[in-house]
């Protein structure tokens, strides 16, 4: 009750010290990049508790206006920077969501992404013996305009979610989702004669 009285009376002061701090945090982040590379950059997107959008502009990301991402966020295989991503308008990205940037990942305006969402461009089996059988695969991914996908979906990589489609739940996307379908996940089943079986 204290806390919130006390940043009741700071609010009117918070906006103009965050901007003049927004001069010093950015260069931070550059100081961050030359000493770590992308890697550092990708750390400060799980630990930031805002900025996010701006973040990855900074760093090559094509970001449109109105964008809402909820730490952490976790981007993987950027190379040098995070120019192979580009989110549109009005985008949610919900806490957690994992993008894998070994290929271009396009999410359009006004998509949703669900916490724990994964986007994976590729598939790579690494050095072992199943190296010959399974060679390594990517693709990119585009998530349409008003797209909605549940939580924890993955989309993996070459597919693309139409416009206005909706993924449920847990669902594991390895194909294109038609504009305006829904693809959900299998639900939960009780095994062989339990309870409710």
């Amino acid at each position: 009750m204290l806390l919130a009285r006390l940043r009741g009376l700071l609010r009117p002061w918070a906006g103009p010290l965050r901007r003049r701090l927004g001069t010093v945090r950015r260069w931070r982040w550059r100081l961050r990049y030359l000493r770590d590379g992308v890697e550092g950059i990708a750390a400060e997107l799980r630990s930031t508790v805002r900025d996010h959008a701006e973040l990855l502009a900074a760093f090559g990301a094509d970001v449109g206006r109105g964008v809402s991402i909820h730490g952490p966020l976790y981007i993987v295989n950027a190379d040098g920077d995070f120019s192979k991503l580009r989110i549109g308008d009005r985008v949610h990205l919900g806490t957690g969501v994992l993008i894998d940037l070994a290929d271009r990942v396009t999410i359009e305006d006004e998509a949703t992404l669900s916490m724990r969402c994964s986007i994976v461009t590729h598939l790579d089996v690494g050095p072992g013996p199943l190296r010959e059988r399974r060679p390594r695969e990517q693709g990119p991914v585009r998530i349409g305009r008003g797209a909605y996908l549940g939580l924890g979906a993955t989309v993996l990589h070459g597919v693309t979610i139409g416009e206005g489609a909706t993924v449920g739940a847990h669902a594991l996307v390895d194909r294109d989702v038609a504009p305006g379908a829904t693809v959900l996940a299998p639900r939960a089943r009780a095994a062989g004669g339990g309870a409710g079986g």
